[in-house]
């Protein structure tokens, strides 16, 4: 797994949490699953939360304020797990709520999941078969894992009965308006890129959720686009098109010329709009906006396969008023 800078990771931040919120239906069924294991146990049934690629923190930080609030004061014991060790510090010192860091790949999740939960258990034993519950947690982030980082996640959920939430994972979908000619020839482009050293790209959330079915998991789906318009977004829009456009010509040289004048035009359209302009005197629209689309799932590995009419409306992917 490649670790993401830090200054991206937070100029990500206020994208990142307004498409999270089409994540709510699922973060209120991972409470009300949480909730169920806990009733023979009591409130202070144990909950580690295990936040894998956790770079800098933001995806951990958006969990603990949006998930816990839906636990009704259940305390959990939060693991940031990524293998930039310099990120993990800068996540560790930048809350105040306790947390423990692991710097190592996502291949080491079964061992980290079983030290994490032992740690707890002796903190606070019960006596129920399962005394401790185990929450994965991820963002952005299984685009950039392989099979073997799969594998790992998903033998983690089904040893400990556990439940994964996994945010914005990229499915190779994005639409710009205005349109150009050369939109899908870089798209095209970065998404090869995305598929380098046997990572999964655009297909992770896809073979994740087989994988999940595969041991018999609950899985729910949903939609979490960015929305992105000039001027409001200008600084995070010409980062994303300059990085995209750079691995695309990574991935195809041939591409240099093509990428360069298309991403010169894209940044001018950034540039173009002032504030209450509609459009242009020659007719042609003013700006730039691009919709990313993202795929979130939930896996419930003590859960029922299959989801009724009722459950596949609440979890449509509209954002809770």
């Amino acid at each position: 797994m490649t670790a993401a800078e830090p200054g991206w990771l937070d100029l990500r931040v206020p994208v990142d949490d307004a498409a999270r919120e089409y994540a709510f239906p699922l973060l209120d069924e991972a409470a009300s699953a949480l909730s169920n294991r806990s009733l023979t146990a009591g409130p202070e049934r144990p909950l580690v939360a295990i936040d894998i690629g956790a770079g800098t923190g933001n995806s951990m930080r958006w969990f603990d304020a949006h998930l816990t609030q839906r636990l009704h004061g259940r305390r959990v014991q939060w693991v940031l797990v990524d293998a930039d060790e310099s990120a993990l510090e800068i996540a560790a010192d930048r809350f105040g709520t306790p947390v423990h860091t692991v710097a190592a790949p996502i291949s080491s999740l079964p061992d980290i999941a079983a030290e994490a939960l032992a740690e707890v258990f002796v903190k606070a034993p019960t006596v129920s078969p399962h005394p401790c519950d185990l929450l994965i947690t991820g963002s952005a982030l299984l685009d950039v894992l392989t099979r073997d980082d799969m594998a790992a996640i998903v033998d983690t959920l089904q040893r400990f009965s556990g439940i994964g939430i996994f945010l914005l994972s990229i499915s190779g979908q994005w639409h710009l308006s205005p349109p150009h000619a050369d939109d899908s020839v870089i798209d095209e482009a970065f998404a090869r890129h995305q598929r380098r050293e046997s990572r999964l790209g655009t297909q992770a959330a896809p073979a994740l959720e087989a994988a999940a079915d595969g041991i018999g998991a609950r899985v729910e789906t949903s939609a979490s686009p960015w929305h992105l318009e000039a001027p409001r977004d200008s600084e995070f829009l010409t980062r994303f098109l300059t990085e995209r456009v750079d691995a695309a010509i990574e991935e195809d040289p041939d591409l240099r010329e093509v990428g360069r004048t298309w991403l010169q035009e894209r940044l001018k359209q950034i540039e173009s709009r002032p504030d209450g302009q509609a459009g242009r005197p020659d007719g042609q629209a003013a700006g730039l906006s691009v919709v990313v689309d993202h795929t979130d799932l939930l896996i419930d590995a003590a859960g029922n396969r299959g989801r009724t009419a009722d459950q596949q409306a609440q979890t449509s992917g509209e954002p809770k008023q």
